[in-house]
């Protein structure tokens, strides 16, 4: 991620926001940092990702997220998939900030999740080469 993101507090710095606290949660300036994975709710997500995928050991923070899986003891296909899970979470957190913005609502947690892992599914069954060994087919048809 490259702190793109027009959070709100880029926004209130260059006067286009009144606040610059998360559209989520409301207790903290809603930076790419706070997002991605300080914000209780992005947290509670990315806990239920975490024990999903059985990723272990993860200190809060996108990149410690990834960093995580880049050094884990996986093979390269469960780290893809992890991967993919974590790129579904920050679509979702995103798009979950955007419908508080538009719409005064935030999904649940458990909705989110359940989206998450149907477009992880989907994703990863339309792209899951032939030599996936059979561990790791077992492994994912179990999620």
């Amino acid at each position: 991620m490259q702190n793109r993101l027009q959070t709100t507090a880029k926004l209130a710095k260059i006067g286009v926001s009144t606040s610059a606290d998360c559209l989520i949660c409301k207790q903290a300036a809603e930076v790419h940092e706070h997002l991605f994975f300080s914000c209780q709710y992005s947290k509670l997500c990315f806990q239920d990702l975490a024990a999903w995928l059985n990723i272990r050991n993860v200190n809060t923070g996108l990149y410690n997220v990834i960093n995580t899986i880049k050094r884990g003891k996986h093979s390269k296909s469960r780290n893809q998939v992890c991967y993919a899970g974590v790129t579904a979470l920050v679509y979702l957190i995103w798009k979950s900030r955007n419908q508080s913005f538009w719409e005064g609502s935030v999904p649940t947690v458990d909705s989110v999740m359940s989206n998450l892992k149907r477009i992880v599914k989907d994703r990863i069954k339309s792209v899951m080469c032939k030599r996936v060994s059979r561990r790791d087919t077992t492994w994912f048809q179990s999620l």
